[in-house]
């Protein structure tokens, strides 16, 4: 049996970097003091979302915790090393020339491990066009953490059922839990961010972790907050308010998803 505490990191991004940069690294340093072994921050966790503003916050990926501590990934690398936990959060990515949308995974040595490019890039309401500035990722990622298989995903990513199906028990990258790093706007999450977070945990039979930025009333275009874990039952096991700081944190196990595997056996019903 694989058993896993996790913690969904919910952070109120401001402009200001480097103060964004310091309380995540707080966070996850209260995450791992109450026992989380996989700690995720959310989508674009460095600086406010907005596609005019991706160019500003765009870092190469840190490849160990050895790297210059002013990016998100370096962050996230030393975290990961300092307390011996697996640590993920959304950047943006530029390599070769180019701008993706990355979710850089860093285990407990604090080396890079897995990074996932986020495939489906937001357009919502005319309110944001990821794809005007950031290249699309071209395959599922997943690794294993604690015994435990752990999918990744990112925000929109969550209204496409069919791609995530990569990572339920038949899929290219079959995973335990689906982790999904995000900036969630508000104006949608009220009705929909719940919904999704539930529906990927009963089609996938897998726990997720959502970690998402926190509401900020002064935001042009205002996120959603309410980071959530919810268990392959659909059961909402942690969850955060809409606009602070905060945890969700709660145990994931390979038995459990097993178990509501073996109820409803979903993937050999489908053949």
């Amino acid at each position: 049996m694989g058993v896993l505490r996790v913690a969904a990191v919910q952070l109120r991004v401001s402009r200001d970097r480097a103060s964004n940069l310091r309380r995540a690294a707080e966070l996850i340093d209260a995450a791992a003091a109450d026992g989380a072994q996989f700690v995720a921050l959310p989508e674009c966790f460095t600086g406010k979302y907005g596609v005019d503003l991706f160019h500003g916050h765009r870092e190469a990926l840190a490849a160990n915790a050895d790297a210059e501590a002013a990016s998100g990934s370096a962050v996230l690398a030393a975290a990961a090393k300092r307390h011996g936990v697996v640590a993920t959060g959304g950047v943006i990515e530029e390599h070769a020339g180019k701008l993706y949308n990355t979710m850089p995974v860093y285990g407990p040595d604090g080396a890079l491990v897995a990074a996932y490019r986020k495939v489906h890039l937001s357009r919502v309401l005319g309110i944001t066009s990821e794809s005007d500035v950031l290249e699309v990722g071209d395959e599922a990622t997943a690794f294993e953490s604690g015994g435990v298989r752990v999918g990744m995903a990112c925000c929109f990513d969550l209204r496409f059922p069919e791609w995530l199906r990569r990572h339920g028990p038949r899929g290219a990258a079959p995973a335990d839990v689906v982790c999904a790093p995000s900036a969630f706007l508000d104006v949608t999450g009220r009705d929909h961010w719940d919904l999704l977070l539930r529906r990927t945990a009963l089609d996938g039979q897998a726990f997720v972790v959502g970690p998402n930025v926190a509401y900020d009333a002064e935001d042009a275009v205002p996120l959603h907050g309410r980071s959530a874990v919810v268990s392959p039952w659909g059961d909402v096991l942690a969850q955060c308010g809409a606009d602070a700081d905060d945890l969700a944190i709660a145990d994931v196990s390979t038995d459990r998803v097993a178990e509501v595997r073996a109820k409803l056996p979903l993937a050999d019903w489908a053949e």
